[in-house]
């Protein structure tokens, strides 16, 4: 760890490193307004058995605290931090339907940052969901999961769905006269 880490409590290089969505392989870009109930109702019906709810950066306190202490698990894979200072509070939480339902109406009187500023979903070593500064930016979703799932995923939330910026890349490359 950096001096700078050691004295500001700054997160480590090492701490930056670790799981993230490989956006070399392909992958969707989901946008527009969502919020937090409607997200974690949805998300039953896209993500694949022992998924875990990666949640980083938020404030969380009273029933939301107590409950994401309880059924909290230890790390299964470093997701790479997405913030910088201070160390950010995360939390890995089984992404059951009975929990993401619980979290959905715990949410349903408060704000996003309250539970993340960056919500990601991952299995094993692999992200599977990737929005760092959730609600402001695109959520990027692995190629992994079927594309006719997140493109119901998408219009259940009423957001948009792409192809992400490699995937436009390598099919305007694959259509080139010449390629």
């Amino acid at each position: 760890m950096g001096l700078f880490a050691k004295i500001f409590g700054a997160v480590s290089r090492e701490e930056m490193s670790g799981i993230r969505l490989d956006t070399t392989r392909p992958f969707l870009e989901v946008s527009g307004k969502t919020d937090f109930p409607s997200l974690l109702t949805s998300l039953p019906d896209l993500l694949p058995e022992a998924s875990i709810l990666y949640f980083e950066g938020g404030s969380p306190s009273g029933n939301l605290l107590e409950f994401l202490r309880a059924h909290g698990v230890p790390e299964r894979a470093h997701v790479a931090y997405g913030t910088i200072w201070p160390k950010p509070t995360v939390f890995h939480v089984p992404a059951t339907p009975k929990t993401m339902k619980r979290l959905a109406e715990l949410m349903g009187s408060r704000a996003y940052p309250e539970l993340a500023i960056h919500f990601h979903v991952y299995r094993d070593q692999s992200v599977l969901l990737e929005w760092h500064d959730a609600f402001t930016q695109p959520m990027l979703i692995s190629g992994e999961l079927s594309e006719q799932q997140v493109r119901a995923f998408a219009e259940k939330l009423r957001m948009s769905c792409e192809r992400g910026a490699s995937n436009k890349a390598l099919h305007a490359t694959a259509a080139a006269p010449g390629s």
